[in-house]
């Protein structure tokens, strides 16, 4: 049985600890500003759950997430079968295969960046 040097990962160590930094920091101030009401730069009142709560209380949000649900249901509904009965029309075999395949997967090699610039 070969044994495995696995000393070279603690060269990924210093890359791993910049990422989880970086990645902490903004959570954390996130959370400290979802608990705080800043006034100002000098006076901030702490309010806790206060916010959470009038949020999670809130008829508007209650029917905008059922709105929502509703909508991401119906669009499923009509996307999965339409998904499907161009997946079986699709050519089996051949160029046609195969051209098929570039056109429908074309669209997945623009970037959304460049979607959202073009729009």
């Amino acid at each position: 049985m070969k044994t495995y040097n696995n000393r070279a990962w603690f060269l990924v160590l210093p890359v791993i600890i910049c990422v989880a930094f970086s990645a902490v920091l903004p959570l954390m101030t996130i959370v400290n500003y979802s608990v705080q009401d800043i006034i100002s730069p000098t006076q901030k009142v702490f309010v806790g759950m206060d916010w959470f709560k009038s949020v999670m209380r809130d008829d508007e949000l209650h029917s905008a997430l059922y709105r929502q649900l509703v909508f991401s249901l119906s669009v499923l509904a009509i996307q999965l079968p339409l998904g499907i009965l161009l997946a079986l029309a699709m050519p089996k075999e051949g160029w046609k295969a195969s051209l098929a395949l570039v056109v429908i997967a074309l669209p997945l090699l623009i970037p959304w960046n460049v979607v959202g610039t073009i729009w």
